[in-house]
């Protein structure tokens, strides 16, 4: 019971007059000796001593199964969650309420939800047995992008002989989360404008080679360069030997998402289309994913680690792909932002080796050098431009796209 607290409906100053008028009666039929005056004061006496037998037991020797769990849904979908209480005590606890707060995250039945400005409040009926456990049944529809917790959740029950209410609070955070993905918007043009280069990657049909990984040796062709010739082996032999070279392609991917705007008059806010930029980074997650490639993504709102800013590292496969979702999912409208410039210059001593870069957001003036030192690196920088129904991807310096 350490993490409950508890608030009887009757206070002290109830149970003082209680115990002032057994007194009363008590002294008033020993004065009048009358046996009759001694029932009222049986009754009171029964009366006090039951409550306050009541207050003792009741809501105290009873558990919240609390376990860290995540519930993770998409917008639309429908989920059930379970509540576990175990009753310890002899004493039920019955017709009671249970109530608890979420975001606007997720939501349930109209009849027990009530609408406040930044959150939903539920109230349910809820009994707890004499030693047994209880269970209910809540179920959930995910609403729009973000995570949420539970929180403020109490138990309110009558008491057996006055009829007040008591009321139990729960003290500690409930580690049940719900996190909703963002849906995933498409942005047009991805195979037209990715291509694979030269890196890490190791394959079997690409066009580049590693002239520093040499996997082994065949007799020399008519062709073969100079370079490619195996002069150790070819001794050896005492014919000419070419060396085979590990076929590398670097198909990685650093996509960037700029949630800062800036106004006409040259001030940085959230921008307003926050959720379609999370939703079109959702939709290149998803297809660096299909495609095999492997990514990371970095946001710029601030978050208080050794880099002060999202970034998930590089990665492939579905555990990646959960964790991008995740990522997204956590972006917060209450993050404190950092200017895309900022970013850029954390960006700096740390570098990137991706072959292609890709902006979901706005390009402002300030970063334009460095997108132009990547491209003169030989990194590919693209944009995702969006209009109005939909989003396309286009060179970050094309005209008209800085």
């Amino acid at each position: 019971m350490t993490h409950w607290e508890k608030q009887l409906g009757l206070g002290r100053r109830f149970y003082d007059g209680v115990l002032a008028a057994v007194i009363l009666t008590g002294l008033g039929g020993v004065i009048v000796n009358q046996p009759i005056f001694y029932f009222p004061t049986g009754l009171l006496l029964i009366f006090l001593l039951g409550s306050k037998i009541f207050d003792h037991y009741s809501g105290s020797d009873f558990e919240l199964q609390n376990v860290k769990r995540s519930i993770r849904l998409f917008p639309g979908d429908k989920a059930e969650w379970d509540l576990h209480v175990n009753n310890y005590s002899r004493v039920p606890m019955l017709n009671g309420t249970l109530s608890f707060e979420t975001g606007k995250t997720v939501s349930s039945n109209s009849e027990m939800m009530n609408e406040l400005n930044h959150s939903y409040s539920y109230k349910l009926p809820f009994s707890l047995v004499s030693r047994g456990e209880s269970v209910v049944h809540i179920p959930l529809r995910a609403e729009k992008r973000g995570v949420t917790k539970v929180k403020n959740m109490s138990f309110r029950f009558p008491h057996l002989l006055n009829f007040t209410p008591i009321k139990v609070g729960y003290k500690k955070p409930y580690l049940t989360e719900f996190i909703v993905y963002p849906t995933p918007e498409p942005v047009l043009g991805v195979k037209e404008y990715i291509h694979p280069s030269i890196g890490e990657q190791r394959t079997s049909f690409s066009p580049y080679e590693d002239v520093l990984t040499p996997v082994g040796t065949r007799d020399y062709e008519q062709g073969d360069a100079f370079h490619k010739i195996h002069w150790k082996a070819s001794a050896k032999s005492q014919s000419l030997k070419t060396k085979v070279l590990e076929r590398e392609v670097n198909g990685s991917w650093t996509i960037i998402v700029n949630v800062v705007e800036q106004t006409r008059l040259g001030n940085e806010r959230l921008s307003p289309r926050l959720e379609s930029l999370l939703s079109y980074a959702c939709y290149l997650c998803y297809t660096a994913t299909e495609l095999g490639k492997p990514y990371e993504m970095i946001i710029n709102m601030r978050k208080p680690q050794r880099n002060p800013y999202f970034h998930q590292q590089k990665g492939e496969g579905n555990v990646h792909l959960r964790q991008s979702l995740e990522m997204l999912a956590r972006i917060d409208k209450q993050h404190r932002l950092l200017p895309i410039d900022q970013l850029f210059h954390w960006l700096g001593p740390r570098g990137l080796n991706s072959k292609v870069v890709l902006i979901v957001g706005e390009i402002p003036d300030g970063i334009v050098d460095k997108l132009r030192e990547w491209q003169s690196q030989g990194t590919v920088v693209l944009q995702v431009q969006m209009d109005d129904s939909s989003a396309y991807l286009r060179p970050a310096l094309q005209r008209g796209g800085a």
